[in-house]
């Protein structure tokens, strides 16, 4: 280790020898136009240390000379900023959400509604939009004519959109082009999609473009933040268990068979908090992942879990009427609708969660 001070403020700090001579960032080390290192570990020697260290006052910077004949220098605020613990607290201060049930997402309706002709002239509304959808996790942009060519254009506005085998843009009411439960009039509990998925879609977009001749088809929207958040301060052992426990997915079709496990709810390594809420009872394949002697524990809390998602204070409900597209957050906010008649038509699209994080990072919204 090597002992590290900053005298102008008194800051110390031991950092490792060979994590310090790996973050050098001079032109030498890392390529200054790509951001990528330019050496392989194995460049350095394994024993590399320092030979001297000193603190120029001209420059605020500390130059390390090195054993393998190399001489860095490096911002103090570089160093302590890139630590673990700085880190940390950065992520839990760099976004600001706000876990909602049905009243406080009533409250804050007014954040959550764009226009599109605002969406298309303006940077700032592009900006906007995205703040609430990190902060919510569900944003609503009206006045979009009800066809899939302008659902696609008020999308593209915000985000590339993400192939699949249902496409990017998609079309369905009952006619079964997939063997989903979707592509049915019937009712469709609270869910995420893509669980059978490696990578879940990020974002999901809905526009209702048709409905006639019947009724129903009424949305709703649950917060898995404000959930799990629940479940984690009422039943922590089910929290635990099903932050766990690998819960395989699978959809299966005439040329695709998709398949993959993964915890009902995945916690951040690091903080502890929620990175996504994984959760449809309707993708989910054979559950052998558990000894039976363990079945019982899981069944108990999987229903803990679903009681809270279905608790009316919980559920959001609206009707999306034609000119509307929801944008919603995949991995936090669940969604279904109940059973309708009549003609039903939806379009819509998904995004790819690195996109979405991209773009939120571009614009300053999150670190």
């Amino acid at each position: 280790m090597l002992h590290l001070k900053h005298p102008p403020t008194g800051q110390s700090l031991e950092v490792n020898q060979f994590w310090l001579r790996d973050h050098c960032r001079c032109g030498e080390c890392l390529n200054l136009e790509t951001n990528q290192r330019r050496f392989d570990l194995l460049d350095l020697p394994a024993n590399v240390h320092a030979l001297s260290q000193n603190y120029c006052y001209e420059t605020d910077q500390l130059q390390v000379e090195w054993s393998d004949g190399h001489l860095s220098s490096y911002e103090f605020d570089f160093i302590f900023a890139s630590q673990r613990d700085q880190v940390i607290s950065r992520m839990s201060k760099s976004t600001s959400l706000t876990a909602w049930n049905r009243s406080i997402i009533l409250q804050n309706e007014r954040h959550l509604r764009y226009s599109l002709l605002q969406l298309v002239t303006s940077d700032k509304e592009v900006k906007s939009v995205i703040t609430s959808l990190i902060r919510y996790g569900i944003v609503f942009i009206n006045d979009v004519a009800p066809n899939p060519t302008m659902t696609e254009l008020a999308l593209r506005r915000l985000f590339p959109l993400m192939k699949t085998f249902f496409g990017e843009m998609w079309t369905f009411s009952d006619k079964k082009d997939h063997a989903d439960t979707a592509y049915t009039k019937l009712y469709l509990g609270s869910h995420t999609d893509n669980t059978y998925f490696c990578d879940a879609a990020g974002l999901q977009a809905l526009h209702c473009i048709e409905h006639s001749g019947g009724d129903g088809g009424e949305n709703f929207f649950v917060d898995g933040l404000y959930v799990v958040h629940e479940l984690r301060r009422r039943h922590p052992a089910a929290f635990n268990l099903l932050s766990r426990v690998l819960v395989p997915g699978e959809y299966i079709e005439k040329g695709e068979h998709h398949f993959h496990m993964a915890p009902i709810i995945q916690l951040d390594p690091l903080t502890g908090e929620l990175i996504q809420l994984r959760l449809n009872v309707y993708d989910r394949a054979v559950f052998n992942t558990l000894p039976q002697s363990d079945m019982a524990d899981f069944y108990a809390s999987l229903r803990l879990l679903l009681e809270i998602v279905r608790d009316s204070e919980h559920q959001w409900n609206l009707k999306l009427l034609p000119g509307t597209i929801v944008l919603f957050d995949n991995w936090r906010v669940l969604h279904g609708r109940e059973a309708y008649t009549g003609r039903r038509t939806m379009t819509g699209a998904y995004v790819q969660r690195t996109d979405f994080l991209s773009k939120a990072r571009v614009l300053g919204i999150i670190e």
